[in-house]
């Protein structure tokens, strides 16, 4: 007997009213420890704190710049979730959540149940996705400042010999929520307060970051041990030398993020057919057989699949 207008199996829909509570739980739950974690806190995440990926809390550690636990709290604070100390809580949480979601919606356009539940496979590389893309996301947008940065350094150093207070000075001029900003205020503040000595700790976390964000760490680190009037034309030098390249670069990740939203599309388009071919009345049937579910399943596997893979190609590319 079917008991919807969407084919769900009857033993799937006796079960949606327990999904159902479920999910509202799990949405009350994940509020409740939204509610907590800022409760005496700040009610928006500043822009230090965004490109760090961790609030100024004493009881939270901070993080490599680069490594997986600052991605995803640089993913996850984009959405305004504090992932702080609980990234791989958060992250297995976002990708369940994605993954039932996508199944349910499999389930509700007719695909059988056993292909409906590679809808967590999917979910689990969406949400990975979204990781990575932020990521580099952030990174176009620090590269794509450096020459104004370091063309602005020329002119500060020679207004003000003073190293540190003048990649405050020159941070100002940057775009107002940028990360490149983000990184020199806090860059800036390093330097006053620990000295030469976080020189290491930056050139480390820059290289992480981009190459030539540790070119500036290095010739930053230069002027401020050795000094010298030379560095002034040293940072206009060095901001000529990569403005091309790095316009270059910005324009392939440009449309390297044009070929993956082919590729979404794509993608899209398969699974439409896929549902389409489904609901043909003539074919319900034969769709329904287990060996069919098997073939589907092991198609939207390997479009699962494929779509990683040049997703990974086109960010290795660019």
């Amino acid at each position: 007997m079917t008991l919807s207008l969407f084919h769900i199996p009857p033993a799937l829909f006796a079960f949606l009213p327990a999904l159902a509570a479920a999910a509202l739980a799990g949405i009350g739950y994940l509020v409740a420890v939204q509610l907590v974690a800022n409760l005496g806190s700040k009610s928006s995440v500043t822009r230090l704190e965004a490109f760090a990926g961790t609030a100024a809390t004493p009881s939270v550690a901070a993080v490599p710049v680069g490594s997986a636990t600052h991605k995803v709290r640089l993913a996850f604070a984009k959405y305004g979730i504090a992932a702080n100390g609980r990234e791989d809580f958060i992250l297995w949480m976002a990708r369940l959540v994605v993954g039932i979601g996508l199944t349910l919606l499999l389930l509700v356009a007719g695909l059988p149940l056993v292909t409906s539940l590679i809808g967590l496979v999917a979910g689990y590389v969406l949400v990975d996705g979204l990781v990575t893309r932020t990521w580099n996301r952030m990174r176009t947008d620090v590269e794509s400042e450096i020459p104004g940065l370091l063309s602005g350094l020329k002119s500060a150093i020679s207004t003000a010999p003073n190293v540190p207070q003048a990649l405050a000075d020159t941070a100002r001029t940057l775009r107002i929520g940028g990360p490149l900003r983000s990184w020199a205020e806090q860059t800036a503040s390093r330097m006053h307060a620990e000295g030469q000595p976080c020189l290491g700790d930056l050139r480390r976390e820059a290289a992480a970051v981009s190459s030539s964000l540790a070119v500036c760490v290095e010739l930053i680190g230069r002027m401020w041990t050795t000094g010298g009037e030379g560095y002034g034309q040293a940072f206009e030098n060095a901001a000529d030398n990569l403005r091309d390249v790095l316009s270059a670069r910005v324009l392939a990740r440009a449309r390297g993020a044009g070929a993956q939203s082919t590729t979404n599309l794509l993608m899209g388009l398969a699974f439409v057919v896929i549902v389409f071919i489904n609901r043909n009345p003539s074919m319900a049937a034969t769709v329904r057989t287990p060996l069919v579910q098997v073939a589907y399943a092991a198609i939207f596997l390997m479009i699962v699949y494929g779509y990683t893979m040049i997703n990974a190609m086109i960010e290795n590319a660019v």
